[in-house]
């Protein structure tokens, strides 16, 4: 079986993988021929060639230039310096291929974790940038014309203050520095106006485009599923199959273990499921981020590996507060499954141990059900053969006071009993499960005891005569009765000598289907106790009153 199971794991797992490097690389562009490189590598050398043609062109001439066209041509044999060593790069790359060369540069030991979280932060931010650049273009737009326009309205004050100086003064002198002054200004209020308009027609062409909503909506869209929809609906595929790969996998090893010992494999198997949920869980992770990776769409790839840290920090702070609630879900706790634990003073059977676990009493209709985190301060114990409540639905029992009724309703709340008037007594089940009463049902037979007395000048018969005369005036009795086939045993002998008659115990062992004429056979025996004494001639004595006069 378990050469069989790896064969199986080993196997699938190789499907997993070689089916997602097959949906990755679905999208991706073709790979380059080594013709095509060469090429690539001809044309690279030849811009290269030119741009050193054009380096010493330009180093010629400024041999002969005088020091203000130096200074601009040295300005382009920069730029062109700078073009070259781009190209040359290019083609040493292009001449060896993916070979990553930044191995063989200098190993840096720093370690800045905000430089790393800021290179997995940037492409996110370089996309919402993208994604927001018109509204806050819109938004720069608008706050440039505002300011424009407080610019227009001190402008134009300044300038109302310099023609009223004007107006004011005689001096030539001050007359042609406020003329200088006020031209001064009002072209400052020229480049104002001229500022205004080129902010508002800009703001007017970002609001009132041409282009339908849509057009816009549907290039979007179209956009979207070519590039990362796609992405994201190979990355989909790929975890639906990872999972169902797994579900395949499980199926297997559960057809594997039908024979194991529910019992004794229940923890294991508790553990096994919970394993394997995780590692599904991962290894979906994984083809998701391989996916995104091999794509190249950076933004996806960091919002993933983002949510999977968010994660893990988030269980590296839950599992030490919920320690106890995972050794619950394992059934290796202080409460397990199918045992039994007192809640809310009532016996109940932990049927299932989970988020929200299942607490049941085979005598009760209906269930409760608890949260994980109220499991966790209860402590169970194996069942065995012990009963889970002291009386079932159809139980006939004796309350105090010598109260025969009939157990009709067992809830977790209630306890609903009828009496032989047919009336319903309500009792709270946990009062109920406290309450000290008679359960005729339970057992295989229950007993009637009855007390009867006889005056004492029968006393030479008492032991013989007497005993013997009622014992078969009531299996007589009996025979007329509806239940004389649960006659079990009877019982007549001489309890004590009371103070005024000699008292006889009478009792009847009856079998429990006759727990209903519990009160009936009781009477039963009074009367026939009484018919007895009647025929025999036996008298029946009532207490006497003794008064003792002490003389003093």
């Amino acid at each position: 079986m378990s050469n069989r199971f790896i064969r199986y794991w080993v196997l699938s797992f190789a499907l997993a993988f070689t089916s997602t490097q097959i949906f990755a690389q679905s999208a991706e562009e073709p790979t380059v021929s080594n013709g095509n490189a060469v090429s690539r590598l001809d044309t690279l050398q030849l811009q290269i060639e030119e741009q050193i043609a054009e380096r010493d062109k330009l180093r010629a001439t400024i041999k002969n230039s005088d020091s203000i066209t130096a200074t601009d041509l040295q300005t382009e044999i920069d730029a062109v310096n700078a073009e070259i060593q781009k190209l040359r790069n290019a083609f040493e790359q292009s001449a060896i291929g993916a070979v990553n060369i930044d191995v063989l540069n200098e190993t840096q030991t720093n370690f800045d974790w905000r430089e790393e979280v800021s290179q997995i932060l940037q492409p996110i931010v370089e996309n919402l940038k993208v994604l927001t650049e018109k509204p806050r273009r819109i938004s720069r737009l608008q706050s440039t014309i505002e300011q424009t326009k407080l610019k227009r309205t001190a402008i134009a004050s300044a300038i109302n203050a310099i023609v009223k100086k004007k107006e004011s003064t005689t001096n030539q002198d001050t007359l042609s520095a406020l003329a200088d002054l006020e031209e001064s200004w009002i072209q400052r209020l020229s480049d104002n106006v001229d500022e205004l308009s080129i902010a508002q027609q800009q703001l007017s062409e970002l609001q009132n485009t041409d282009i339908s909503w849509w057009e816009t909506v549907s290039t979007a869209l179209a956009e979207f599923f070519k590039g990362r929809g796609l992405t994201l609906l190979i990355a989909l595929v790929t975890g639906v199959f990872v999972w169902s790969l797994m579900k395949l996998l499980l199926k297997l090893f559960q057809g594997s273990s039908k024979r194991l010992d529910k019992d004794v494999m229940r923890t294991r198997r508790r553990i096994a499921q919970y394993a394997y949920r995780l590692l599904t869980f991962l290894l979906i992770l994984i083809a998701v981020i391989s996916v995104f990776y091999t794509r190249g769409d950076m933004l996806l790839m960091g919002l993933s590996i983002l949510a999977a840290a968010g994660i893990a920090l988030g269980l590296r702070q839950a599992i030490p507060r919920f320690i106890s609630e995972a050794r619950l879900l394992l059934n290796i706790g202080d409460i397990r499954e199918n045992e039994r634990v007192m809640y809310n003073g009532l016996p109940w059977q932990v049927t299932s141990l989970n988020v929200h676990s299942v607490l049941k009493n085979p005598e009760f209709t209906g269930v409760v059900r608890l949260p994980l985190s109220d499991m966790s301060s209860m402590i169970s114990r194996p069942a065995g053969k012990e009963p889970w409540f002291p009386a079932s639905r159809g139980d006939f029992i004796v309350l105090e006071d010598n109260i025969l009724a009939e157990v009709m309703r067992l809830t977790p709340e209630i306890v609903e009993l009828k009496d032989r008037s047919g009336t319903l007594i309500s009792i709270p089940a946990p009062e109920f499960y406290t309450t000290t009463f008679k359960n005729l049902t339970r057992s295989e037979s229950f007993g009637v005891t009855t007390t009867f007395g006889i005056d004492y000048r029968h006393q030479s018969i008492s032991l013989t005569e007497v005993p013997a005369k009622i014992k078969s005036a009531i299996k007589a009795a009996f025979e007329n009765f509806d239940h004389t086939d649960s006659v079990v045993d009877i019982t007549v002998e001489l309890q004590q000598a009371g103070a005024s008659s000699l008292d006889y115990l009478v009792y009847v062992k009856m079998s429990t289907d006759a727990a209903a004429s519990y009160l009936k056979i009781e009477r039963l025996l009074q009367q026939t106790c009484v018919a007895v004494c009647t025929e025999e001639g036996w008298e029946i004595p009532f207490p006497h009153m003794t008064i003792q006069q002490i003389s003093t």
